[in-house]
This record gives structure tokens, C-alpha cells and sequence, in this order.
């Protein structure tokens, strides 16, 4: 291996590692979110205030973890890595797909 191709894959590694710490981050700061929307809205929207705020950071979370996973695979592009990040960005699409339109949905009825 090349001091070059080296350096650059210690570089994405350690990229890779901070945005897995982002992405617990915005997920734990979602939950403080939450937990402070939950207590300073009252009535019936409460839960609905407090799914919405954790929502939008679940969100950001998700976008986070698939650019990781997107750095892993791009050092290490193994049939069973790319397999791996299809069925992975996949889900993730998924659930952030029905996160957002939740969202909106919400936004709509609170309209």
C-alpha cells in the first residue's frame, strides 16, 4: 500500500468515526428534544409536538449514519459491503421516507 492510499484511508476512517458520533449526537439531543417539548407543551397536541421534535433529528441521524456507512464501503468495496449498504440505504430511505411524510402529515392537522 502507498504512504498516499494510506493517509487517505486513515483520513475516511477517522471521517467515518466522527460522523457515527455526529449521528448519536443529534439522536441523543432529539431524545432532550423531545423530552423538553413533552413538558412545555400541554393538551392533547403534547405527544404530537414531542413526536415532531424528535422526528426532525431522527432525520438528520439517518442522513448521518448512511454517509458512514457510504465512507466504509468506499475503502473496503466488497461484494458484501456494497450488498450491505444497498439493503442498509434501503431502510434507511425507507424509514426516513415515512419519518418526513409523518411529519408532514402532522403539519397538515396542525395547519
Amino acid at each position: 500500500m502507498h504512504g498516499l492510499e494510506a493517509a487517505f484511508l486513515a483520513a475516511a476512517d477517522a471521517i467515518q468515526i466522527v460522523f457515527e458520533a455526529a449521528s448519536v449526537l443529534v439522536v441523543a439531543a432529539g431524545g432532550l428534544a423531545f423530552l423538553a417539548a413533552f413538558v412545555r407543551t400541554d393538551g392533547k397536541s403534547r405527544g404530537a409536538h414531542a413526536r415532531r421534535a424528535l422526528g426532525q433529528y431522527l432525520v438528520i441521524g439517518l442522513e448521518l449514519q448512511l454517509a458512514a456507512d457510504i465512507i466504509a464501503t468506499a475503502t473496503n468495496p466488497s461484494p458484501e459491503e456494497l450488498a450491505k449498504l444497498a439493503a442498509i440505504a434501503v431502510i434507511r430511505t425507507f424509514l426516513n421516507y415515512f419519518l418526513v411524510q409523518e411529519m408532514r402529515e402532522e403539519e397538515d392537522r396542525r395547519g
